[in-house]
């Protein structure tokens, strides 16, 4: 047997044949293996604490994802220039158009959020969902509906059931429409619509008059002196009689359109009149003496079949005249009076006969 020195021996500083005999010993095996476990060691403690470090991220991220979700639940909420306080609808999930020449919407309402409506559009709306008709913001807001095109009040509609449950609500047009959905904030924060355009919208959606910047273009342009304005932070459905068509406008770009083919334009488009060149166009192009133009940039809107060249097109085919003056038998003025004599008559008759 070897005696191990007091002194420290270094492995590498031994021959290859002393160090494999030494290494035999216990007594430098254990200091050998102190020695060398140390680094191996600290190496494994760091792999144990990243470890459980990376394990405790994991785990705290997962436990309180769920709170932190509930907790924007709660607090993402807005508040409409009337007061109501409502979740923001994700229209992108919880809307469905469906149809083709005359669509209808259906909408999923969460607890606390609200939809708010034109009044009468409503086909149907299931159990727990409920409907509140206001002015929308007072006498002054429903006024500017009014000059709009729009009721006079507004339907909110909202849903009080247990939490993760829906409610529907259906919504149609007064007149065969299609029914597109726009964001306002994508088309610089307001959209320009038609009279009566609008649908339903986001609770935080607003409705301002925007009055013609000429009398000509009021007066002619077949809009009338006061537009619809959507205004706000939200999506709204605008509603289009017939094809629906999308025009997209560079800086100074001019579409002339006519009068009634208009459904909405974005912010930034200029809506104004021109003269019809030609007396031919003027008194056998059916167009009338002006038609609307709309000069870019911005994206505008088209109709196909505007509701008021329908109701022009109904309005002439009814019969006038005397086509209105055809006596029904049994009914009418001069047959009241020859019946009358006719019953005195026919009672004389018949007392004869019977004599």
């Amino acid at each position: 047997m070897f005696r191990i020195p007091s002194r420290k021996i270094s492995h590498q500083r031994l021959p290859p044949i002393i160090a494999q005999i030494l290494s035999l010993h216990p007594t430098y095996n254990s200091k050998c293996s102190h020695l060398h476990s140390q680094p191996n060691s600290i190496t494994a403690t760091t792999t144990i604490t990243h470890r459980t470090h990376s394990t405790s991220t994991t785990s705290s991220s997962n436990l309180p994802q769920k709170n932190t979700n509930d907790t924007n639940k709660i607090t993402h909420q807005t508040r409409s220039s009337d007061g109501v306080l409502a979740t923001p609808i994700n229209f992108d999930i919880a809307s469905k158009i469906e149809g083709s020449e005359s669509q209808i919407i259906t909408i999923s309402l969460e607890p606390n959020q609200v939809l708010r409506a034109e009044s009468g559009a409503m086909m149907y709306m299931t159990q727990d969902v409920h409907m509140n008709t206001t002015s929308g913001g007072g006498i002054s807001a429903g006024f500017k509906r009014m000059l709009t095109g729009q009721n006079i009040f507004i339907s909110d509609y909202y849903y009080d059931g247990p939490e993760g449950t829906k409610g529907l609500v259906c919504l149609g047009t007064d007149f065969p429409s299609k029914i597109v959905k726009l964001n306002v904030q994508e088309y610089g924060g307001k959209i320009v619509c038609q009279k009566g355009a609008l649908l339903c919208a986001s609770h935080t959606i607003d409705i301002e008059v925007e009055f013609t910047k000429k009398f000509t273009t009021g007066f002619f342009g077949g809009e009338g002196f006061a537009l619809q304005s959507l205004v706000g932070d939200g999506d709204v459905f605008v509603k289009a009689g017939g094809t629906l068509l999308r025009r997209d406008l560079d800086a100074g770009e001019q579409l002339r359109i006519s009068s009634g083919s208009l459904v909405a334009f974005s912010n930034g488009v200029e809506f104004d009149i021109q003269m019809l060149k030609g007396y031919k166009n003027v008194l056998f192009g059916g167009e009338g003496l002006f038609v609307t133009t709309l000069t870019g940039p911005g994206t505008v809107w088209l109709q196909g079949q505007p509701p008021q060249r329908m109701i022009s097109e109904i309005a002439r085919r009814v019969p006038s005249g005397i086509g209105l003056a055809v006596p029904i038998g049994g009914v009418g003025g001069g047959g009241g009076g020859s019946g009358y004599g006719d019953g005195e008559g026919g009672s004389d008759e018949d007392g004869e006969t019977q004599s």
